[in-house]
């Protein structure tokens, strides 16, 4: 082993020497003297250095791009605004699923009013010192029972986000069944002239037009202030889903579809924020 490696390590040392001539007159141009392994160490050394080069330039130029699989920072910065796109984009769905879901609820009588919690339930618990009432308090209380009517409230007193609200009669005729919201009837029943029109309330959006087995050819229409009016038990619709109509403008005919039903009238419902509303508060139907 020794002796090969001296022979070849002999061989790698040996002079060689590379003489460049004229081919045609034979006259020497250029010549050096070279060992094996000079050529081995200079062909190495340059390979280095072209590798190094190539280096730099894809990780300091635009070369980079065309390598695969690499991703530069305006695409990285493009899937992450995506990113939270989607994000606003699964939100905004989601809400649109409840605001659908919630408006099939109420044309579907679905709806569960939520029973108002009272103010003793949620205050705080009083130490006995805070129960104690003076003279003047006790007097007050006695004629406050005596004189209970003059300051209890209303309660077809209208809520001020409608009061300056200005809705035009769906029909005229007379109510035949007002708003019970203890019989869960959300809404007031109007018997009107056979074939009467009917009208949209306000302006607004038509989000439903269609057949409901129940409550037969139904119209709801979305106005301002998150106000949504329901017109159930109709002959026939008029417009179509997602026509905009005007205040007055007719959108179906008043009948008797629909297995709720006991004759030919208008099942008006008034809606607000996912809360149900008394027509008669707002709208005077003869």
């Amino acid at each position: 082993m020794q002796k090969k490696e001296k022979k070849l390590i002999k061989k790698l040392k040996s002079r060689y020497r590379l003489v460049i001539i004229n081919d045609t007159t034979f006259e020497e141009k250029f010549s050096f003297s070279l060992t094996p392994l000079n050529v081995f160490t200079g062909f190495s050394s340059f390979l280095v250095f072209f590798t190094g080069i190539i280096t730099l330039l894809i990780v300091f130029t635009p070369l980079r791009e065309y390598i695969p699989g690499y991703t530069d920072s305006t695409t990285r910065q493009n899937v992450v605004r995506l990113l939270y796109k989607t994000d606003s984009l699964e939100q905004v769905l989601q809400n649109r699923d409840e605001y659908y879901a919630n408006i099939k609820n109420i044309l579907n009588d679905r709806v569960k009013l939520n029973d108002t919690t009272s103010v003793t339930a949620t205050a705080s618990p009083k130490s006995k010192n805070d129960m104690k009432r003076s003279e003047a308090e006790e007097q007050f209380i006695a004629e406050y029972e005596n004189k209970k009517d003059n300051y209890t409230l209303k309660q077809n007193t209208a809520p001020k986000s409608m009061r300056i609200v200005t809705l035009y009669p769906p029909v005229k005729g007379r109510v035949s069944k007002p708003y019970l919201t203890n019989e869960n009837h959300n809404a007031i029943d109007i018997v009107t002239a056979p074939d009467e029109t009917v009208k949209s309330v306000m302006d607004g959006r038509i989000v439903f037009a269609a057949w409901n087995p129940e409550t037969g050819h139904v119209v709801a229409i979305q106005h301002k202030q998150n106000l949504l009016s329901i017109y159930k038990h109709n002959a026939g619709i008029l417009k179509k889903y997602g026509t905009f109509v005007r205040a007055g403008e007719p959108i179906a005919i008043v009948g008797n579809s629909g297995e709720l039903t006991t004759g030919p009238h208008l099942h008006f419902e008034l809606w607000e924020n996912g809360q149900s509303l008394n027509p008669e508060f707002y709208i005077k139907f003869n």
